[in-house]
Parts: C-alpha cells; structure tokens; sequence
C-alpha cells in the first residue's frame, strides 16, 4: 500500500529562510541550488504516486477488507481466551473454597477423636478412675464438642470376676448389673458368658441412661468389632450408626480405643527393656486387655460445627463412607447457607464438583462438594467487553483507513497543483538568492569591523582599572604624608608647650591626633577593599582552631573578657589570610562593642558538605533589626564617637571577602540581646 503526502501550500517568507539557512553551510553552492530548482519543471504530473486509473477500483478496497477480517478474527479469540480466563479463575476458587471446607470437616473429625484418645490416655495412667473423676474429666469435652452423642468407658469382665465387679460398681451407683436387650427390646440381666463388656461409666448421663451397664458383647458386631479393635491395638471407628437425638433421627459412628493393663517388669525382664514392647504380639493384647474407651458422635453436628466460622460460598457437600467392607453408604449431606430452596432441593451445575478421600481411623470417606445455581458463576461482562472494545477497534480503524483512500483522488489534484506551483517560484527563489548572497557578505564585513571595535573596547577599560588602581595607591601615599605631619605637628605643639596648655586645649590636640588615626585607618580599610577580587587567592592547608587561636592572641582581650572555640574546628584548604580578616573583624567588632571587659564571644562550627557554617556570638548589646543591613555598607556605624578607630568598612569587608568565596553572611540580633554573625566557607577554596 502506497502512502502519499499532501504538501500545503507555499510560504514564500519559510522557503526563504530555509535557504538562508543552507547558505550558512554551503555558499558556493548557489548555482547547485538552481540546477535543482530548475530540475522541478521536470517533474511528473503523478509525482504523488497516486494509483493511476488502471487500477482497479476494487483492488483500493483490499487492505481494509483484509483489516476487518483480521480485527474480527483477533476480536473472536480475544473474547475466547478472555471467557476462558475467567472460567478458570472460578473453577479454582470453588476447588479452593472446597479443599477449605473438607480440610475444616476433617480436624474437626480429628480434634473429636482426640477426645477418645484422652479418655483412653486417663485409663492407661490411672488404675482407679471413679465414676466423679470420670464425669470431671469428659466435662469440658462435652461442652465444647456438640457433636458427641456419648462418651464410654467399657472394662472388659471376665465371667468369674463378674460378681465382684458389679458389687464394686455399686458403691458409686447402687442399681448397677450387667444387662443386655431382650428380643422385646426391655433390659434383662445377661446371662453368663466367658467375657463381658459393660458400660461401666456414660456421659451425658441423661440422654443416655439406658446404656449404663449394658454388655455390648451381648450384640455379636458390636462384639466382632470390640475384638478386632483389641487385636489391632489401635483405634477404630464402625461404619454408620443411626441415633435419635431431639425427636430426629440422624446418622453417626462410634469410635473405641483399646486400653492395655501395664506388665510387670520384672515379669518381662528377659523379654524386652522398654514397657511398651511387650504388647507387640496379638497373645499379649488379648491377654492384656482392660477396656474399651468410646466415643459416639453425630455425623452432622460434626459438619455444622466446622464449617461455621466460614463464610457461605453456595457449597452443597454431601458425605459417603467408601470403606471397603460396607457397600457406598451416605452419611450426611450439608446444604449451602446461600441456598434459597430447600435442602437438597434445586439442581446443580454439570461439571462443578470436587470429590475428595479423607481418612477417619480406619475408615475412608469420600466428601463430594457441589456447586448450588447461582454460585461460582463467571463473569460474562468480561468477555462481552472484549468483545465489544474490538469491534469498535476494528470498526474505527476501518472507517479510518476509509477515509484516507477516499481522499487519494484529492491529494493526486494537490500534488499535480503544488508541482506547478513550485515550478512558478524557481524564478522567484534564484533572484533572491542572490540578494540573500549580497547582503551575507555586507553582513560578514560588518562582523569583521565589530570584533575590531570589541577588541578595541576591552584595552581601554583595562587601560582605565589599570589607571584607578595606580590612583587609589597615588592618592593614599598623598594622603598618608600630610597626616603624619598633622599627628607630628600635634605631638610637638604638645610637647613644647606643655606648661601652658589649659585642659580644653590638650583635649583638642588629643582629639586631633585621633582624627588623624581614624582617617588613616580608614585609607588602610579603602585599599584592603580595594585589594579584595584582584589579586589571586593563596590556598593552603589550614586549621581554624589554630587560627583563631593566633587571631584572639593578635587582638589581646580584656583580662576578663572571654573567646571559647568549640573543639571540632575543621581543617580547610583555603586562603588563610581572608579567613583570619573575616576572624579578626568579627570578634574585634565584639570586645569593641561588648560589655566592658566581662564580654564573651563564642565561636562554633557545623558542617554543611561543601561548606562550612561558622557562627560567632556574643553578649553584647545587641543590634536593632532596622540596622541589620546598614551595618553591612561602606562608612556605616551605629554610634558616633570623638574618640575610637572605628571606620564603618569591617563589616563590609567581611561581607566582601565572604563572597568572593562564594559563601554568605547573616545576622541575628536585637537590643540587648547579644549578636550571631553566621556565615559560610568553602572547605576547599
């Protein structure tokens, strides 16, 4: 597919300065530019490469029908993969929230187990239990396990141990005998046999009265399995059993555990050094049984009880026992708080269960968890917005790609159109590349003479800072020479008439040879100021601990006038005689200003990275805030004196010399209040 440009129409003044521009690169090329302007009359009338009308019409319409089917196909199997995405992501949360509830089902059949093992556990530590104990111990159990019917324990009785134990378990309950059911279903007392098995001990006891005393070997399963359970030494759980529990009949099991007697030691001595070993052999459990401990529990308060801490899901499970000695029995089916009908009424979706094997004792159960209408259900707007979001994608890219083709016989017009039109400017353009050609080389002749005038320039204002430095040194040797005759011609007048000078008159000469020191300080301080930015800077290594320790010696405080440094002062590599100015300014200003001779000034450092932030304070009087910076200008003080070398430059030079490092100065005071200078110095420069 051919993709052609549609050129707007010329800007005469843009083409101009397009070919300025060129020229700056390439201005030899004048006559190369009008070859290629003239070789424009050349051009084709289909310079577009547009197609030409023996295309066929429909073969301008083949890309977008190809496009629309592309996009349909992708769309199709977008929404495809999408749906199925999504069916997926359910299908995994129902096996999840499923293995969730067959995992709760199944500790909570463990947890209820373990109960048996618990009462077994109190036989087989104890050889007195009593009929209180036993009800004190299985208390808690009942109260916290709904789910059990009965909890038992079944000593094993021998025929000529019979009499005896019934009159023994009669202490602790007096209507106590051995019974069995009659064909009429009544309590009689059983017969003699060679071994009894009776309900010695039952809670709840009054939901289940009828069993104390009652000989389970007098029912030949219940016998059966008493026996195999003893033979394996280990728990075992019956197939289902059917109770009536609050006028409903549901289904459950019972679970016994055998109870050992312990042996002597010394009776197995030669045998085995560990007590437990003995009972390796089916004889020795047979020999060495002592009872049964046993648990009956309702199949469904176990279900219910384990699946209501979590949340409905609309799981319907349904419980089969799958052992291999019984046909495929149902226990129990739990219906999904989430459903609206009845339970076990209303379909379920095809394809939506999850089955799974658990094991109870000996025993297999199989748990089939099912989905009930209306649960687990994808979501089609997923699928549906694939849908839609590509069609609309490939119905815009097809209007789009319309259009454009529809507009190729408008752009075939505007490039034939433009040709001629750009033909008609050669003429034009070659006459104004000459003007542009002409007025470059004034242009560059004026450039020339500019360069001449700059250069010119910049040796007379050399000559001129030359010509002021060379006036500031004249002028304060000038000034210099005829102060230090006044100061003479003060101390000799002086001196010679020192009889007859009244007081106001020594006063006068005294404040005239201050003046004189003042006005020379202050010519000092002008060419200091002066000097600063001129001459280059000396950098060495220096400690300003020692520094300000040289400093503070040079200005010789008052006796009781203190200077504390803090004791992390930096090493700097920087011009050692600007730093000690900045110094010997700023703490001179304070035993200058501060209160007699008990002033202190303290001065401390922080490190900021490139820079240093010194601090240096004292208690003075302070400065008010309208004259934080009038104190920072040339000739600037605060009070006026007759008598002082005070010049107002200090802290203008201070000022100057901060900043010519690059750093800067602030102040903090009030009346009163004391005086901060901070400012800030490189580390190295």
């Amino acid at each position: 597919m051919v993709i052609d440009f549609i050129l707007p129409a010329p800007d005469y003044g843009a083409l101009a300065g397009l070919r300025d521009y060129g020229q700056q690169f390439h201005q030899p090329g004048e006559m190369e530019m009008k070859r290629s302007l003239t070789s424009a009359d050349q051009v084709l009338p289909n310079a577009g490469n547009v197609p030409s009308g023996r295309t066929h019409p429909w073969m301008v319409y083949l890309p977008i029908a190809l496009v629309a089917l592309m996009g349909v196909l992708v769309t199709g199997q977008a929404f495809n993969v999408v749906s199925g995405w999504e069916r997926q992501r359910v299908q995994q949360a129902f096996r999840s929230a499923a293995i969730d509830r067959i995992l709760m089902v199944e500790r909570e059949i463990e947890e209820s187990l373990g109960v048996v093992q618990d009462v077994g556990s109190l036989f087989d530590a104890s050889q007195q239990v009593g009929r209180r104990d036993f009800r004190t111990f299985v208390g808690p159990a009942l109260k916290r396990y709904t789910s059990i019917a009965a909890l038992q324990w079944i000593p094993r009785v021998a025929a000529a141990e019979r009499a005896q134990f019934e009159e023994q378990a009669r202490k602790s309950f007096s209507r106590f005998s051995i019974n069995e059911t009659s064909q009429t279903g009544a309590l009689v007392r059983t017969g003699q046999r060679p071994v009894h098995f009776p309900v010695l001990y039952v809670q709840p006891y009054q939901y289940n009265r009828e069993v104390l005393g009652l000989d389970l070997a007098s029912d030949p399963v219940i016998l059966e399995a008493l026996q195999q359970t003893r033979d394996a030494g280990q728990m075992r759980v019956s197939p289902r059993i059917t109770l009536q529990w609050e006028d409903r009949i549901e289904y459950g099991f019972t679970a016994w555990l055998p109870v050992y007697n312990k042996i002597d030691a010394e009776e197995t001595e030669a045998e085995s050094e560990e007590e437990d070993a003995v009972l390796d052999t089916l004889e020795l459990r047979q020999q060495q049984l002592r009872g049964f401990a046993a648990g009956i529990f309702r199949i469904g308060d176990i279900v219910e009880s384990a699946l209501q801490s979590l949340s409905p899901s609309g799981i319907d499970m349904d419980i089969y026992d799958i052992s291999g000695d019984v046909e495929r029995q149902y226990l129990y089916q739990h219906s999904s708080r989430k459903r609206s009908a009845g339970p076990g009424e209303g379909e379920r979706q095809e394809n939506r269960e999850f089955i799974q094997t658990i094991g109870i004792a000996d025993r297999e159960w199989e748990v089939q968890c099912s989905v009930i209408p209306g649960a687990f259900q994808p979501d089609p707007w997923s699928g549906w917005a694939t849908l839609a979001g590509g069609l609309s994608f490939t119905a815009l890219l097809v209007i789009y790609l319309a259009t454009l083709l529809g507009r190729a016989a408008k752009i075939e017009h505007l490039v034939t159109e433009r040709t001629t039109q750009l033909v008609e400017l050669n003429e034009e353009l070659n006459s104004e590349i000459s003007e542009r050609l002409n007025a470059e080389k004034q242009l560059q002749r004026l450039n020339e003479t500019l360069e001449q005038r700059v250069a010119i320039r910049t040796a007379e204002a050399e000559r001129h800072v030359e010509e002021l430095e060379q006036f500031a040194y004249v002028t304060s040797h000038d000034l210099k020479a005829p102060l230090r005759g006044i100061a003479n011609l003060a101390t000799w007048l002086e001196e010679d008439l020192r009889d007859r000078l009244t007081v106001a008159t020594r006063e006068q000469l005294g404040l005239l040879r201050d003046r004189v020191q003042r006005m020379n300080a202050l010519i000092e301080g002008l060419l200091e100021y002066s000097r600063i930015g001129k001459a280059a800077h000396t950098r060495v290594t220096v400690d300003s601990g020692e520094l300000l320790a040289e400093v503070i010696d040079s200005l010789s405080p008052p006796d009781g006038f203190t200077v504390e440094v803090a004791a992390n002062m930096p090493t700097l590599y920087t011009d050692r005689l600007h730093l000690s100015q900045v110094f010997s300014n700023l703490i001179s200003n304070s035993i200058k200003h501060g209160k007699g001779d008990q002033g202190h000034v303290q001065v401390t450092v922080h490190d900021q990275g490139e820079f240093y932030e010194f601090t240096v304070a004292d208690d003075g009087p302070g400065i008010a805030p309208e004259y934080h910076e009038k104190v920072f200008m040339m000739f600037q003080t605060l009070a006026v004196h007759d008598y002082g070398s005070n010049t107002g430059i200090g802290l203008a030079l201070v000022k100057k010399i901060v900043q010519e490092h690059g750093g800067s100065i602030t102040l903090e005071s009030g009346e009163g209040s004391g005086t901060t200078f901070r400012f800030s110095w490189p580390g190295r420069g």
